[in-house]
């Protein structure tokens, strides 16, 4: 009697087993240059994705500087335990893409000559990003379209998933500073965007300033030098965003000499969003994080309505529930 429940027991852990591993699933397809990307992404569905119509998209947001796609596809994969997509994708039973972007490498250093590693910041879609020529690196944006494009027919194929074009763009500190650019670069391609801990400074749907040139992130200014066509405000306005910042949040990029801001960025933001105060190449206040966020949203709200901003309480720079949750709530409410 005992030998056939001890039987049983093991055909019950091994079914669980399986059925866990039926319930979720996370696959790394190859990178595809036929098919328009030069680096893998990670594809994870579930049992319960298999009627959903939205792709939910997060860049991977993992450092590793010189490391290895293989190294980089590791840390992505374990990364899903923690990042803001999984758990967003999880409450709506939505699949979920994650590209696995490089961080700077000494290819690319090699080859633009460039003496600092950090310049070149994928996972941020910054302006030295979108104008590298050489081909493998060339308009990460684009290659993420045909990552999603690709993601849609095999879904299609596999599950008889017609799957929408545009995406729900989500993001946590530097993979939401991507969904926001990402959603300025190509609105018609996002339905919903999400970032939160995003640093303080947001894109802004506009040529100049305060009689300012803004340049790109800032602004428009040379949006159609870099991407080779115009800004859609009118797409831009369609597409529903939100972006929230703790208000003890000191997490933020953007100073001289780090890796998001070129000097020229730099002394625009300066002038435009940190009210006079001290801001070098050094961590930056909170104070000044602060104004580059209040700065933002008053900008963006000047032109625009669709953009939404939070500013918790006593947050500092780190995923909740509570907020995971409002996020959810947002994309459910404005879901085209």
């Amino acid at each position: 009697m005992l030998i056939i429940m001890k039987k049983l027991l093991g055909i019950v852990v091994i079914s669980l087993l399986l059925s866990s591993n039926v319930y979720s699933k996370t696959i790394v397809v190859k990178a595809n240059p036929e098919k328009g990307f030069h680096f893998p992404y990670l594809l994870k569905t579930s049992k319960k994705t298999v009627d959903a119509n939205y792709i939910v998209v997060e860049s991977n947001n993992t450092g590793g500087h010189n490391k290895s796609i293989k190294h980089m596809t590791s840390k992505a994969k374990k990364s899903l335990e923690w990042v803001l997509g999984p758990s967003i994708s999880k409450k709506l039973n939505y699949p979920m893409l994650m590209p696995i972007l490089p961080y700077a490498t000494k290819e690319i250093e090699k080859v633009l000559t460039n003496k600092n590693k950090y310049k070149y910041y994928f996972p941020q879609l910054d302006s030295d990003v979108l104008k590298i020529d050489i081909e493998k690196y060339k308009r990460i944006d684009l290659q993420l379209i045909a990552m999603i494009d690709d993601a849609r027919a095999r879904l299609l194929k596999e599950n008889n998933q017609n799957i929408n074009e545009k995406v729900i763009m989500v993001g946590f500190s530097s993979s939401s500073l991507f969904a926001a650019r990402f959603t300025f670069l190509h609105p018609d391609r996002v339905s919903v965007a999400i970032g939160g801990g995003i640093g303080g400074l947001l894109p802004v749907p506009a040529d100049k300033i305060n009689g300012i040139d803004a340049i790109y992130p800032i602004g428009t200014y040379d949006f159609e030098k870099i991407t080779g066509k115009k800004f859609d405000l009118e797409e831009f306005k369609k597409t529903p965003q939100f972006y929230y910042q703790g208000t003890k949040d000191k997490s933020n990029p953007f100073r001289r000499g780090a890796e998001d801001l070129t000097d020229e960025e730099y002394e625009i933001v300066k002038k435009l969003f940190v009210d006079g105060l001290p801001f070098e190449d050094k961590p930056v206040s909170l104070k000044v994080s602060t104004a580059m966020w209040n700065n933002s949203q008053k900008y963006i709200n000047q032109i625009v309505d669709n953009v939404k901003f939070e500013s918790p309480k006593n947050l500092n720079h780190k995923i909740t529930p509570k907020m995971t949750s409002r996020s959810v709530e947002f994309i459910k409410e404005n879901l085209n």
